[in-house]
């Protein structure tokens, strides 16, 4: 039992590398995000990964308020796995773990910085301004990601897991998953009316 948790953790560092090769070659795609998926023994591991504008349309700091109702509103569906992963009831699972993060704030000094800078300018520096920060706004990716663990008492009688991901997040067209299980590894993709992860058993 050592040896095949050994090879689950290569396997899994070894799906990590795959999928940062993988952002970086569709240059932080739209509309696609990433499920790495992990089943060991009695625990269940999920980490869900996609840019900011899949989930919530827009990847720059949100300065109004609908943008951070909709910032909001991702971070508490985000936080609440039961809705957005289902499981049978046979499997006895319970959530352990859970951590949801972002990057847009990392760029709220800079932008805080610009709209102090734009105060005092005559209109055609504004506009002059106005497009500088517009092109470095297309040039800022930012990121959600959140990572889910569950003791299961039957972790064998779990055939798939639901999941509803794009139904709360329609801007999310594809999902690439990613599998590990003590019957081996695997990947597909999900698309728009797909909501079952599966293909272990």
């Amino acid at each position: 039992m050592k040896n095949i948790s050994i090879v689950l953790v290569c396997l899994f560092v070894s799906f990590d590398i795959f999928a940062q090769v993988v952002r970086q070659k569709d240059s932080h795609e739209h509309g696609a995000a990433i499920i790495k998926m992990v089943m060991e023994e009695e625990k269940l591991q999920v980490e869900f990964e996609v840019p900011s504008e899949s989930l919530i349309g827009f990847e720059h700091y949100p300065k109004s308020q609908s943008k951070r109702e909709n910032f909001n509103k991702a971070i508490k569906i985000l936080s609440d796995p039961s809705k957005l992963f289902s499981k049978t009831t046979k499997a006895e699972c319970i959530l352990v773990g859970m951590n949801v993060s972002q990057s847009l704030f990392s760029h709220e000094e800079e932008h805080g910085d610009e709209a102090e800078e734009e105060h005092g300018h005559d209109e055609s520096e504004k506009e002059e301004e106005h497009g500088h920060d517009e092109s470095e706004k297309s040039e800022i990716h930012s990121e959600f990601k959140s990572n889910y663990s569950w003791n299961c008492q039957h972790l064998d009688e779990i055939d798939s897991i639901g999941t509803q991901l794009m139904t709360f997040f329609p801007q999310i067209e594809e999902i690439r998953v990613n599998w590990i299980s003590n019957n081996g590894q695997g990947s597909l993709e999900l698309e728009s009316k797909d909501d079952r992860i599966k293909g272990w058993k």
